[in-house]
Formats: structure tokens, sequence, C-alpha cells
């Protein structure tokens, strides 16, 4: 009978045992449960801060004018690309905006050609250069009036820049607020804000970083006319962008790489004509640009550029200048940290880093 009722005891007590284990187990279990949703909370909330933290954007409105050549004048292949910087709250309004335009002209000959060596400034690197003060009714020069207009939007949502109102000779804002400072048309400045407000992203930036846009330009791929006459000739000219955010130390937050192209064709005959209605920047362009098949690493230009741009942040320009490139290939970067996500040229938006950040 003892016996028979210490086995009984024996069984509870193993029984118990394997209750606490299982108990210990369970409680094991609702922990990691508890770590895991905490930290997935953790991840959401980290997500939302950053899909509402401060965006940078860029957008470019290009139009392009042709003149043909004649024994009296020289012809004229030109395009304006008026950029826009933003950075944009999380009421999606802009907390600073900067202005630029690549007005780039090249005069064609009789012949059909033109020089090949020419190079070109910005409106804003060009300052009394421009020459717009004798003319300008407010006696201000061009960049003067830029940079008005682009404090004058601050605060502004992309709805509140398309509604102002433009009007007189120029098309210029017709807000007393502004008006005084600047009279040039505004009608390219507007499209171009309301877009970069428009598609500006969270890449890093602060409220409180400075903003700054650089533009690089140089001819690319131009032909001035066969020496045969056979054929027509090619004027290009390649502007990039560089819409940068830098901290307090001068470090890089975030930038945005654009590209625009603008090609036209000339005759023996002098006469000029632009390939194309319109000019669409490649970022906008995305696959249509065409260069994966080519590319070595199989990406296409605007992952490329997002890569490099990406890479940058935390670099100070005197890094963004040092920065190596193959020489023997596409000038790529040859650091291996970026080196599989962009092999082509680097170095254009490297100098409109350079420029925007001097």
């Amino acid at each position: 009978m003892k016996k028979a009722i210490a086995l009984v005891m024996a069984a509870c007590l193993a029984f118990g045992l394997v209750a606490c284990g299982g108990a210990s187990s369970t409680a094991t279990s609702t922990s990691t449960a508890s770590s895991a949703a905490s930290a997935s909370e953790a991840a959401s909330s980290e997500a939302a801060a950053t899909e509402a933290g401060v965006k940078t954007g860029m957008a470019i409105v290009s139009s392009t004018t042709v003149a043909d050549a004649d024994a009296d004048a020289a012809g004229n292949a030109q395009v304006d690309s008026t950029a826009a910087a933003v950075l944009v709250g999380e009421d999606g309004k802009i907390i600073s905006c900067k202005l630029d335009v690549a007005q780039n002209k090249v005069a064609v000959n009789a012949d059909g050609s033109f020089d090949t060596t020419a190079t070109f400034k910005s409106k804003q690197e060009l300052k009394e250069e421009y020459g717009m003060t004798k003319a300008s009714g407010i006696g201000k020069e061009w960049y003067e009036q830029a940079n008005a207009f682009a404090d004058y939007v601050v605060g502004m949502t992309a709805e509140e820049v398309r509604a102002i109102e433009v009007g007189g000779d120029h098309n210029g804002p017709t807000d007393a607020d502004i008006a005084a400072s600047c009279t040039m048309n505004v009608t390219d400045f507007i499209e171009a804000i309301a877009q970069a407000t428009e598609n500006a992203q969270v890449l890093g930036a602060s409220a409180d970083d400075t903003l700054a846009l650089g533009l690089s330009t140089e001819f690319s791929s131009s032909a001035v006319q066969p020496a045969d006459n056979e054929g027509e000739g090619l004027v290009q000219t390649d502007t990039t962008y560089a819409a940068v955010t830098t901290d307090a130390d001068g470090k890089i937050t975030s930038s945005i790489w654009d590209c625009t192209q603008a090609k036209f064709n000339t005759t023996e005959e002098g006469v000029v004509t632009a390939k194309g209605e319109t000019i669409v920047p490649k970022q906008a362009q995305k696959e249509a640009y065409g260069m994966t098949k080519a590319s070595e690493i199989g990406k296409e230009w605007y992952e490329q550029a997002n890569a490099y741009a990406a890479w940058l942040a935390g670099k100070t320009a005197d890094e963004v200048a040092a920065v190596e490139t193959n020489a023997e290939g596409h000038n790529g970067p040859t650091d291996a940290d970026i080196a599989a996500s962009c092999t082509m040229d680097v170095r254009e938006f490297n100098n409109a880093v350079a420029k925007a950040l001097a």
C-alpha cells in the first residue's frame, strides 16, 4: 500500500515538473512575441516618422528656341531650363526654395558649324554679367529677382504656388508683396516649384538644414557639319543638376541628381532644328531612358543616380571633390561601397555639387 502511494506521489511530481516546464516555455514564447511586437511597433513608428518627415525635391522645366543662320546673322540653338529645389515640411509647406536657369545658347554659322569649345554659366553664376539691371523697371538683376521670388513662396503649398497670379507685359507676379522685388516672367518658376514640391521625398534632410542648388553644363556628343556635307551636324548640351542639403557641420544630409539633354540638328545651309518637341529630365524618363541593357550592372540611369546621391550622405564638399573615378572605364566611382550600384560618369554631378556648396 505504501509502495502504491509512493508511485502515485512520484507520478504527480513528474506531472508537476512537466507542467512547470510547459509554463516556462509559454512564458518565453510570450516574451519573444512581446519583444517582436515592440520591435514591429518601433519600426512602424520610425517608418511613419520618416514618411512624415522633411522632404527634398527638385524639378526642371525646359523650352527651346531656334533661329536659322544666313549671310547676315548667325543662327541660334538655345535651351532654357528652369530648375527649382525645395525643402518641404510635414504639412506640405515649403521651408526653403532655390531657383536657377541654364540658358545655353549656341551660335550657329551660315555653314552649320558652331564653336564646340564654348562654356556655359547658369544665370545664378552670371550674377551682374547677365545684364538685366539696366532693363529692369525696379533696377534689380536676374538673380536678385529670382531669389526674392524663392523667398516669397516659403510657407506655401504646391497648390498655393500654382495659384500665384501673374500679369503685365512680362507675366510677373501681381501680388504687391513680391511685385516690388520681382517683375520678370515667373511662369516657369511657378511650374518648377510646384512640381518639385509635389515630387519631394524623404531623403534624410531636416528642417534646419541648408538647401543649395548647383548646375553644370557641357557639350556632349556634339558634331559640326561633316566635311563631305553629308548628314547633319548636332548641337547637344547636357546640364546636370544637384539639389543638396547640408547640416551645421557642412555634411550632406540629402541630394538629388538629375540631367537634361538638349539636341539640335544643323545643316550646311545654316538651318537649325530642335530634336524633339519637349525635353524630359532623365529622372522622369525612368526605364524609357534605356541604359539598363547597356549597363554592366543592369541598372537604369535614375537607379544609379539615386544610389550615388544617397551614397554622398555624410560627406563634405571636400570629400565629394576627392571621390576617385575609373578613368579607364566610364569615370564611375571606384569605391567598392558604391561601384556595385553606380558605374556611370559622376564627374559632372560632383561638379554641380561643388557649385551648390561653394
